[in-house]
């Protein structure tokens, strides 16, 4: 019996704790993980990007995207320096994701693999809403990081190697 006791009080002790464990152990991140930095070139060193949004929108709905908020469609060469309107609620609409940037730069972007446009997207500092700040072309793998860089050579994205 008090075998049985014993066995009992265990696994009623693993079926409480098990919850405090994974909680322990962070949140399971769906998506490519990721970091965006601001490249200075004045010798002061890159810093996070820590303010908005790095969206990414399946390259086939890019155009569709441009028609349906007003904005013609950018230039390959002109899409690192773009800077248009444009908010969270039309990115998701178009069937792209959007991914908060933390005080690291860091994000997760809950993306399938593919061809996407990714921009970074910040609150406008005239006039409210939101307004992107670079974009580019990337084909997304099934898994890995992402490197995220705004600087003088305007909006850059790649895959860490």
């Amino acid at each position: 019996m008090q075998f049985l006791t014993s066995l009992v009080v265990r696994t009623a002790a693993v079926l409480l704790l098990a919850p405090l464990v994974a909680a322990c152990t962070g949140p399971s991140h769906d998506g490519l993980t990721g970091k965006a930095v601001a490249v200075d070139d004045t010798g002061r060193g890159d810093s996070p990007i820590d303010e908005g949004w790095i969206i990414a929108v399946p390259a086939a709905a890019v155009d569709d995207l441009w028609s349906t908020t007003g904005n013609k469609p950018i230039g390959q060469q002109d899409l690192p320096y773009m800077a248009v309107q444009l908010n969270r609620d039309q990115v998701t609409r178009a069937g792209g994701v959007v991914a908060p940037l933390d005080d690291d730069g860091e994000f997760v972007l809950p993306a399938k693999e593919g061809e996407y446009l990714l921009c970074h997207l910040e609150s406008a500092d005239i006039g409210g809403g939101e307004v992107i700040q670079g974009c580019g072309f990337l084909t997304l793998p099934a898994s890995g990081e992402l490197e995220i860089s705004r600087g003088e050579g305007g909006f850059r994205a790649g895959i860490k190697e």
